[in-house]
């Protein structure tokens, strides 16, 4: 009777066991390949220019909004270019020798960080406050451009949805030219966010471990 007892209280323990463990969450899938994939491009839009240690925070500071007028104008120069990027007029040709509407800058921010931009301000050269590196005079944006540097993407590899609804990302970025040059493996923070009625992510930050 008590080893019958026994393997019955044994085998209601094992099935209670696997029943939990099935209905435990898998992070591996939270994500189908696809969705990985599009994460991969969304990420990628900032390693192509060259950003991979920032968080939104600090991009986004209106006392120093360098970093996030460079990310909305040469995200446009490197994936819209035919269809924003103009030449100046002669009569700006001053403060660079390309121009981009505002609204584009605009457009940037609210897609990738889910931010506002209220006014278009000028951007300085640090090393020289005489020269303009990003000229506004309120409706566009002048700037000189550039060609030449290589252009890395990033690879997410896992992807893990946080209690806090916020995704983790991590993977690799490589040489778009060359996929087997790796330059470093990146951690990255998102959240849902919709822009355009579709459903995407707004960055929260990213640290790359460059090799």
């Amino acid at each position: 009777m008590k080893n019958g007892l026994m393997k019955k209280l044994l085998s209601f323990a094992a099935m209670v066991f696997f029943s939990v463990l099935i209905t435990l969450p898998s992070h591996a899938a939270d994500f189908s390949a696809s969705e990985m994939k599009k994460m991969s491009t969304f990420l990628s839009n900032f390693t192509e220019v060259r950003m991979g240690d920032f968080t939104a925070e600090e991009v986004l500071d209106p006392k120093n909004p360098a970093e996030m007028i460079r990310f909305g104008i040469w995200h446009h120069w490197l994936n819209t270019f035919r269809r924003t990027i103009k030449p100046s007029n002669d009569n700006d040709r001053q403060y660079g020798d390309v121009m981009i509407d505002g609204v584009y800058v605009k457009e940037s921010l609210k897609r990738y960080f889910d931010y506002d931009l209220k006014e278009l301000p000028s951007v300085v050269d640090p090393d020289d406050p005489q020269r303009y590196l990003y000229y506004s005079d309120g409706v566009r944006y002048y700037f000189n451009g550039a060609d030449g540097e290589a252009v890395y993407y990033a690879k997410v590899t896992k992807a893990v949805r946080l209690p806090d609804g916020r995704i983790q990302m991590t993977g690799y970025i490589y040489n778009a030219e060359e996929p087997s040059d790796i330059s470093g493996s990146f951690t990255a923070l998102a959240r849902p966010h919709t822009w355009k009625g579709k459903a995407t992510w707004a960055i929260i930050s990213m640290k790359t471990r460059y090799r």
